[in-house]
């Protein structure tokens, strides 16, 4: 079985001992700045990401706002200097020094078990993202690494508009907007899968000059009967 792909940003070279006891469990990307990982990020998509700001001497709370808006479905594991009271991390996993490597092993563990179990509901809707399986009416359709993402964007943000840039950023790690055929494709299939009529969706709905939004109704909750009185006559 291959090895989870694991994000690394910090000095690795300061943090050896770390270093070497991810790279025998995980196959590590390195980067030295925010910047950088949102590139190799795009490009290999790794199941997992470890900031550490110690190693960078920051608390590292701006590069995790930054790795969180530019990948929303990567787990993030924030290696914080503290002090605790003063963190503003939005990572998944918030650790502070003094670390064990043993215990930072185990933070990367559960949060990739997590998402081996992990399934997406989404009104009438699921997705497993680890198996790549789209659940609809209890029936399960295989999908392809983009068809996956595409369908987790979506299910993670409900009832909002995601612009086609977005998607394209997000799915196909690309800002070029010149050919977005590969997305259209892509929104005409999953509408054919979850749609009674893919020529009037219901669902999946487009956003002219935007892009496309996941309509999810939510089921109205009944009013409460009113109570019958205690004291009626017999």
């Amino acid at each position: 079985m291959e090895a989870a792909r694991l994000l690394f940003v910090g000095r690795i070279q300061s943090t050896q001992t770390t270093a070497s006891a991810l790279e025998k469990r995980y196959q590590v990307l390195a980067a030295s700045s925010g910047k950088r990982a949102l590139a190799l990020a795009k490009e290999h998509s790794p199941q997992v990401i470890v900031l550490d700001a110690v190693s960078m001497r920051t608390p590292g709370d701006r590069i995790c706002q930054e790795l969180r808006d530019g990948l929303v479905n990567i787990p993030i594991v924030h290696i914080h200097p503290g002090p605790k009271d003063a963190a503003q991390s939005r990572a998944d996993v918030l650790l502070f020094p003094p670390l064990s490597t043993r215990r930072l092993l185990s933070a990367i563990s559960r949060l990739l078990q997590s998402q081996d179990e992990k399934v997406i509901s989404c009104g009438p809707f699921a997705v497993h993202p680890a198996r790549r399986v789209l659940i609809v009416d209890g029936q399960e359709t295989p999908l392809t690494p983009k068809q996956a993402a595409l369908v987790e964007m979506f299910f993670r943000h409900p009832g909002q508009t995601l612009e086609r840039k977005t998607l394209m950023e997000q799915v196909w790690n690309t800002d070029y907007m010149g050919d977005t055929r590969t997305l259209d494709v892509h929104i005409r299939w999953l509408r054919k899968v979850i749609e009674a009529d893919p020529s009037r969706p219901r669902y999946l709905r487009t956003v002219r000059g935007v892009g496309y939004r996941l309509e999810i109704a939510v089921e109205p909750v009944p009013e409460a009967v009113p109570a019958l009185p205690l004291d009626l006559p017999v």
